[in-house]
């Protein structure tokens, strides 16, 4: 059995659509980049994005807030800015599933019950 790798990037997409849509891995990367430029060009324009059966990004204003630098505990204050959410589609959650019954890994812990003590009435 082949060993997994632990990552999977930009090169592994594009090989991939290169092998589905027939085409050299040079012109897939111009079609993957492309399609990533776009994503942003509207994401720019209008602040969300919604493409059906796969998800929505969007674009969240943050507020300015305090925090602490964790090297010398000071606290400092982190500026307003923008960051990106992506919220996958529910048919794409269904897709992600396994189908059927999968048996939990055997070096998982098990999960404990939790009881309740009673206490004492007055």
């Amino acid at each position: 059995m082949a060993k997994a790798r632990s990552r999977v990037g930009k090169n592994d997409l594009v090989g991939n659509v290169a092998g589905t849509a027939e085409l050299t891995k040079e012109n897939a990367k111009k079609v993957i980049n492309a399609v990533l430029e776009g994503i942003f060009s509207i994401l720019k324009q209008s602040g969300k994005l919604q493409l059906v059966n796969f998800g929505t990004f969007t674009v969240k204003k943050t507020k300015e807030r305090q925090g602490i630098n964790p090297k010398t505990q000071e606290p400092i204050t982190i500026p307003a800015g923008y960051r990106m959410g992506f919220k996958v589609s529910n048919s794409w959650k269904e897709g992600m599933k396994p189908k059927g019954k999968v048996p939990a890994p055997k070096d998982a812990p098990k999960a404990k019950v939790a009881v309740k003590a009673k206490g004492k009435k007055k």
